[in-house]
Order: C-alpha cells, then structure tokens, then sequence
C-alpha cells in the first residue's frame, strides 16, 4: 500500500504518544489551508475569497471556478496563486510512500531526543492541554495569541511564599514543547509569533535575577556524611547497612569523578573497570554534553583514607549487588549480619572470600563476577533493605545527598542549597582551593569551556589567585 507524503503526520501514522490524541483531533477541524504556513498575500486572499477558492490550492486537487464576485486584482491574484501552486507541483510532485513509512520516520525523528528530554515534553504538553480544556481552548492548532495567554498567565501565578513559581526559562521550554507538537504534525509553529518571543522576552528582563546555585559539598563535608552514615548505620540493622554502603559510592563516586547526577545513575556494572595503578575506571557512555554518546573515561584513584576511598567504596556495595544476585535476600543478609570496622583498605587485600554469593576481593578494587555487567550500578534500595534493579533517579540522587546531609547535622537553610550538582561543585570547589590548575580540573569534569570552571572558582574559592590578598590588609 502506497500513501501520499503531501499530508502532514496524521492521526495514529507514527505522531509522537504524547501529541497523538490531540493530533487526531486537530485533523478533523483544520482547513487544509492551515497545514502549510502561507504568505500574507495568500492569507489575505483567503480572507477575500472566504477561504473556499483556495482550497483547491493543495498539490494533486484541480482547480474550482473563481467565485463570482471578485473585482479584477483580486481575480489576478488568485490565478496567480493557483499557477504558483500548479508549477510547485509539477516541479515538486509528492512522492507515494510505502505503507508504514511514514510511521517509521516519525519513530526515528523520537528516538534522537534525550529520554529525559521526550519526558519533560509529555508532561509540558499534558499541562497545555489541562489549561485548554478548563478554558474551553483547542490545543492542537494552537492560535498565537492562545500561546501568549498562556505564558502570561503562567507567568503571574505565585508560590505560597510569593515567589515565581515557573521560572522563565521553565516558559520558554513549554513554548519550545508546543511548537515542537505543531512540527510534528506539519502545522506552523505558534510560538515563533513575535507576540510570544516578546512576551518571553518581557518575562525575562523582568525576572532578571543571578541563576540558583548549588551549594559545594567539599571533602571534608563529605566525610560528615559518610561519618554519620555508617555511625547510624553500625547501631541499626542490615537494611541500614544496604543503603549506606550504596549511598557511600554515590557520594565518593560523585566527588571523586566530578559526575553529573544524570552520569551517575547512568553508570552499569561494566563501566566500571578496576585498575590496579590507577584504582577505577569509569566509561561515561552518554552526558549532558555528549548526546550523541562519543563517550569519554573518567579515573578514581585509590583514596589515602579508607573512609573516604572511592575504590573501597565500589568493592563493598558491589559485595552487596553479587551477594544479591547469588543468594537474594539472605545471602544480603549474611553478609551484613555484623557491622565491619573502618580502620584498613579492602582495595588492596588479595582474593579472599567474602561470604556466601559476596564475591571476592581483588588487588585493583575489583571483585568477583557475579552481578550481570548489563545492571545499572546505582540502584533503588527499599526501606526494608531489598535491593531492587531500577536503577536511581536524578531526584533520587538528590535525595540522597539532603537526607544524609540533615542526618550528620547540617542546618536546614544549607541543606536546602544542596543538590545532586553539589558534589560537582564540591570537587571543582575543592581542587582549585587545594592549587589545582584549570585544565586538569577540566580534564576530570569534562568541561571544554574554562569559563565554567572559573564561575564555581570565583563563587566558591573566590580568595584563590586574588589580587585582593595582596593589597595588606
């Protein structure tokens, strides 16, 4: 079966899930005059003649009769226009495509997004659609002027404490969100409008205000938590020694590696490679800045303190994934039965047993097979202790890093200024304060612009390489 590739995406031919509805929708009321963006003689024209002339104007219709009625200008310019179209046709015929084509280039245009990405447009669609539907507003096709309302009145609404509660650059990925839904189905795009980019525009120089930071988690901050965490952890029971050795790598895994929240919970068992000079390396499949997954390695190095040891870390929570993995739940609980002590490396002891289905240890900080190498590292921890194999989320992550801070006593202002980021901040923080030059802290963050580097230097360690220790005060 052969379809014709004149018509835009239609309804149930491959549109994206989340605009699909609203899709199937909007082709039983658009004009087909709508479905191609058009001049603004062609639109006045329409206005004319009604529209009804130009309706034969669509490749492979035959012309109708002019209307009675139209002065000469008028008539002119519409065979004009249907001349115009005829010749675009002729030279541009519309190609047949086999059956399922087109829904195979619209799957395809969906797989080069980000999944985060394809995510955060579902939900901004759903919320578009929401705020039609109590107004009694179409979605799909969206007027201009539908969209700048829209942002506008977002724009107005206010949190309990009085502050925004959508940021600007939050109402410029929903207008982003919505024209991306009219591309999809070959309409034009509402948000391009130079009423919305001004109001977009207004709604920033009015909001203008320094971006939120995270606070740093420096490495003696760190170590407080990993202190706090295993001292709650050695008083209560198994379930609590699960999830402090996990939250243990996360957090050295974090500082020590500079990652991101998103490369951490993307981390799976076998990118993690032990070294047994360097300590680990860890394959950073797919960034922030590396979508198209070029890759790119990172190496932890063997800690000087054994409580702060990345590597140490990894072999003891991938003690607990391999006891998972070969005895479930009691061989978890064999292993933890009894807290361990914290006074020497298990990086560096040579193979030993470590407990039914535990794994060994080995001299590079590795451990015995036994966790598929295909799991993701990081993963979800019941209250129970049960180890699940869904890998964290970034608001997990953060998560994590709130509650242990609250449970090694920081205060609750700082605690708020924490995030998944801060153990990022943290090293940059740290490195520069302890003489680290520019280009060996990018080589471990990957930043490929020093002017990053030099925004959490000047806010964080703002006295470093400052003229203003100089002056004798």
């Amino acid at each position: 079966m052969l379809v014709s590739a004149s018509r835009p995406l239609g309804p149930g031919s491959g549109v994206l899930p989340w605009i699909r509805r609203d899709a199937a929708r909007a082709y039983g009321q658009v004009p087909a005059s709508r479905h191609q963006p058009l001049p603004h003689w062609f639109r006045r024209l329409a206005a004319v003649t009604g529209g009804t002339a130009l309706e034969p104007l669509r490749v492979g219709q035959h012309a109708a009769p002019a209307p009675d009625g139209l002065d000469g200008a008028t008539r002119t310019l519409l065979e004009l226009a249907r001349t115009a179209a005829a010749a675009a046709a002729a030279v541009t015929p519309a190609p047949l495509l086999p059956d399922g084509a087109v829904a195979a280039m619209a799957a395809l245009a969906g797989a080069g997004l980000a999944a985060n990405t394809e995510a955060a447009r579902a939900s901004d669609w759903a919320g578009f659609t929401r705020w039609c539907a109590t107004g009694g507003h179409v979605p799909l096709p969206a007027h201009p002027l539908l969209v700048r309302w829209y942002v506008t009145a977002k724009a107005a609404e206010v949190k309990p404490d009085g502050s925004p509660a959508y940021a600007p650059a939050t109402l410029t990925r929903w207008v982003a969100t919505i024209n991306a839904a009219h591309t999809a189905v070959g309409l034009p795009r509402p948000g391009r409008d130079e009423g919305v980019t001004q109001a977009l525009s207004a709604i920033r120089r009015v909001r203008a205000a320094p971006p939120r930071r995270r606070a740093p988690l420096l490495t003696d901050d760190v170590r407080a938590l990993l202190t706090a965490a295993r001292t709650n952890a050695h008083g209560g029971g198994w379930a609590a020694r699960v999830a402090e050795r996990r939250d243990s790598c996360l957090l050295l895994f974090g500082l020590a590696g500079a990652l991101r929240r998103s490369e951490l919970v993307g981390l799976t068992v076998a990118d993690v490679t032990p070294s047994r000079a360097d300590g680990l390396v860890l394959t950073l499949r797919r960034s922030k800045t590396d979508q198209q997954a070029a890759g790119r390695t990172v190496t932890l190095p063997y800690g000087i303190h054994p409580e702060t040891c990345p590597v140490c870390a990894h072999v003891r929570w991938r003690e607990v994934l391999d006891a998972h993995t070969a005895a479930g739940r009691p061989g978890v609980i064999r292993l933890l039965r009894r807290p361990e002590p914290f006074t020497a490396h298990c990086c560096h002891t040579d193979p030993t047993p470590t407990g039914a289905g535990a794994g060994t240890r080995t001299g590079g900080g590795g451990v015995a097979a036994g966790t598929p190498e295909w799991m993701p590292l990081l993963r979800t921890v019941h209250r129970t202790g049960a180890v699940g194999d869904a890998p964290l989320t970034g608001q997990a992550v953060a998560h994590v890093v709130r509650r242990r801070a609250a449970a090694a006593g920081f205060g609750p202002e700082l605690v708020a200024r924490l995030g998944g980021h801060s153990l990022r901040v943290g090293f940059v923080t740290q490195a520069v304060r302890n003489g680290a030059s520019t280009q060996t802290v990018m080589a471990q963050t990957g930043h490929t612009d020093e002017r990053m580097v030099s925004v959490y230097a000047r806010r964080h360690a703002g006295l470093i390489g400052n003229a203003v220790t100089h002056i004798g005060l």
